[in-house]
């Protein structure tokens, strides 16, 4: 019993230090707040798994995403690319490491087309090992690091449309 209370109370200071040093967790940020409440969500590929999450996201956090024009902002997602390039080979000349990168361009215009925010580029890198004896368990988690590579991108694009230049911008607009 006195060993578990122990455990217990150890724990509890290790989360009170944490929070008193400002430690948040990953993708929570107080105060992170959008101009608009309402968007239309532009691409070239409107149902890919980036636009999807994209979307889910925006929800979420109050935002509508419109299907059609009609909206005070249009979100354009202008290109979106993952690449994997060879970074080492093994001793029989078998890829041993890749550097996986994703690609995310988008820029923000209002309801006449002017541009609210330039086109703005999201890089996201991680580096990945296969193995030749556990192949199809290295593309499985090939797929999860693009799955996590995108999320991030995504945590970066609402933080550049949360931006406090932007809000300026969005409330000096005379026909929101």
């Amino acid at each position: 019993m006195n060993i578990r209370l122990y455990h217990f109370f150890c724990l509890l200071i290790i989360l009170l230090t944490l929070n008193s040093c400002g430690f948040q967790l990953r993708g929570y940020r107080e105060g992170q707040t959008i101009p608009f409440h309402t968007l239309y969500l532009q691409s070239s590929s409107p149902y890919s798994n980036f636009n999807k999450a994209l979307r889910q996201t925006l929800n979420s956090l109050g935002i509508d995403t419109r299907v059609s024009p009609p909206a005070p902002v249009t979100l354009q997602i202008l290109s979106q690319n993952f690449n994997r390039t060879i970074t080492s080979l093994g001793n029989a000349g078998q890829t041993t490491t890749y550097l996986l990168s994703y690609t995310v361009i988008f820029q923000l215009t209002d309801r006449q087309h002017h541009i609210l925010l330039l086109p703005q580029h999201i890089l996201v890198t991680r580096n990945f090992s296969i193995t030749s004896n556990q192949l199809s368990g290295d593309l499985n988690t090939q797929n999860d690091l693009q799955e996590d590579m995108q999320r991030d991108a995504i945590q970066q694009l609402i933080t550049r449309l949360s931006s406090p230049a932007l809000y300026r911008k969005f409330c000096q607009m005379p026909s929101r």
